[in-house]
């Protein structure tokens, strides 16, 4: 599976790339990092690093292109780590996702700002945990039969801004909208409880951009 969602985003950017000739939509490829974590799951920091990849376009929704609109196909790593006391942790959550975004662009600066939401399908998933047998630990009951859910929804806000030339650099953060595993279930000295999952992830990339409007030149030609 992770064979095809390569080839169709090589497909799809090359298309992009070739349909943008003469055209405002800026397409674009990006490259980078998560740092993440599972909300619900007794595990806390951002531990978990993964790797994200994406092709998309933006879409000017006026003249003044202040306003735009975006949307990706993007491959993401998420998931949480720990090591130690209460019990190691660690778990891999690769996803295929479809980023869809409103952006506002400063005419002078080039900062974008964004704000969106996020559909992501699952792939697979890895877990193991090893419990600390040297005190009292906490037990995570029916950690087999409890699998993440196959579809996600999260929210996402973004900032970019421009680097050199084409390349912009990218800070993210999102976070689910809906339980990515429901009820699950711990126990600590026999007393029990559950609680809902969620991704929490930061997100740090590249971005090259096609077709990208450079402001500065278009003001200095204004005063010319």
């Amino acid at each position: 599976m992770m064979r095809k969602f390569i080839a169709a985003l090589m497909v799809l950017s090359s298309t992009m790339v070739g349909s943008i000739h003469g055209q405002s939509i800026r397409a674009f490829v990006s490259a980078g990092g998560n740092l993440s974590q599972i909300d619900g799951d007794e595990v806390y920091g951002f531990k978990k690093a993964g790797f994200t990849g994406s092709v998309g376009a933006m879409i000017p929704l006026s003249k003044s292109e202040k306003w735009l609109v975006s949307v990706e196909a993007k491959y993401a790593q998420y998931g949480a780590f720990q090591e130690g006391y209460p019990y190691s942790y660690n778990a891999t959550l690769p996803y295929v996702e479809v980023p869809v975004m409103a952006h506002f662009e400063d005419p002078i600066g080039g900062w974008t700002f964004g704000l969106g939401a996020v559909y992501g399908r699952l792939m697979n998933y890895k877990e193991t945990a090893a419990w600390d047998q040297t005190g009292v630990s906490t037990v995570i009951t029916n950690f087999e039969k409890k699998p993440y859910d196959r579809n996600d929804l999260s929210f996402v806000a973004d900032i970019r801004f421009k680097i050199w030339k084409n390349l912009k650099f990218n800070f993210r953060y999102q976070h689910s909208l809906i339980p990515t595993k429901k009820d699950w279930t711990f126990t600590y000295n026999n007393n029990t409880w559950t609680r809902d999952t969620y991704n929490s992830v930061l997100t740090a990339r590249l971005i090259w951009v096609f077709n990208d409007k450079d402001t500065s030149k278009k003001k200095s030609r204004k005063k010319r």
